[in-house]
């Protein structure tokens, strides 16, 4: 249990691991962590030994610099992982903010839901200040949509489609405070250091497309409980899909699609809803483009 002593700064036992490339928002992202109402007792920024150099200077006294051999969020946060020395052990990527008491949160919700349960906050554009996952306004074409991708499920909250795509929680359409899910965004998970997956799971080199729902599969396939929390929220960036280029964006999609098509086979989900999803993402993206003139 999180006893007064841990909210007034006193060091939580919780690990956080960062992997990350040494980007400008790092500093920021644990500068904000440290200023929760829970401390945690170490941060362990796990970097490329060659981009390492980008955080030699970080002065926080609970962080601790793993320099790794190889370069992969999925298995820089590995080693990250097999390191941490604390009951608790937090990822968190290097550009989520987390608002004062959404670690709090998390450790409640993690210690209501017995001890086989990893649980994600509610994230929030930054920009709009409106969930990341907001529900589209358009009823008719949301499920029209959803129907495509999912057959007769539709559109199901916190779940993942037919099409191996996977559905947000919007806390502003209910008023629950935590959503079992089949899935957690990876920015941000709490876990019980032995329910930890510490094998690099991710098959391809380079950026962890899709790698949130394939780390869910193989929590759900280890019998762990995925919990989304509405109390606990991050802020996080929202980039608009008009702000990529086409080249940007058919980069993007082909590494998504190679991620996704792994995730589709190895849990037996539908070839064809997950061509469809792609096809109407590249006549979303061209008709933004058109609309807005963007060159």
């Amino acid at each position: 249990m999180i006893s007064d002593s841990y909210r007034n700064s006193h060091p939580f036992p919780l690990t956080v691991v960062i992997a990350t490339l040494g980007g400008d928002c790092l500093e920021e992202t644990i500068r904000n962590l440290n200023s929760g109402s829970i401390v945690p007792s170490e941060v362990l920024i796990c970097i490329p030994a060659s981009e390492a150099h980008k955080v030699s200077d970080r002065s926080f006294p609970n962080s601790k610099v793993i320099a790794t051999a190889c370069k992969g969020q999925v298995a820089q946060r590995t080693i990250g992982f097999t390191n941490a020395s604390c009951k608790y052990v937090m990822q968190l990527d290097d550009d989520v903010l987390v608002e004062k008491r959404c670690v709090e949160h998390l450790l409640r919700t993690l210690d209501a839901n017995g001890p086989r349960v990893a649980v994600a906050p509610s994230l929030y554009c930054i920009s709009t200040r409106e969930s990341f996952y907001r529900t589209p306004s358009n009823k008719l074409l949301l499920k029209f949509y959803y129907w495509l991708l999912n057959g007769s499920f539709g559109y199901q909250p916190g779940k993942i489609t037919s099409a191996g795509t996977n559905v947000g929680i919007d806390p502003s359409d209910s008023d629950q405070e935590t959503f079992d899910v089949d899935w957690l965004p990876g920015g941000c998970v709490i876990h019980r250091k032995e329910n930890l997956v510490s094998e690099n799971f991710y098959p391809f080199a380079g950026k962890a497309y899709c790698e949130d729902i394939i780390h869910s599969h193989h929590l759900k396939t280890r019998g762990i409980k995925l919990v989304v929390s509405s109390k606990a929220i991050c802020w996080v960036e929202c980039a608009p899909i008009s702000s990529h280029s086409w080249r940007g964006f058919i980069k993007n999609l082909i590494f998504d699609f190679r991620a996704r098509l792994f995730f589709v086979r190895v849990t037996s989900r539908s070839f064809w809803r997950m061509a469809l999803y792609y096809l109407v993402s590249v006549l979303r993206y061209g008709y933004i483009r058109l609309s807005k003139r963007v060159p």
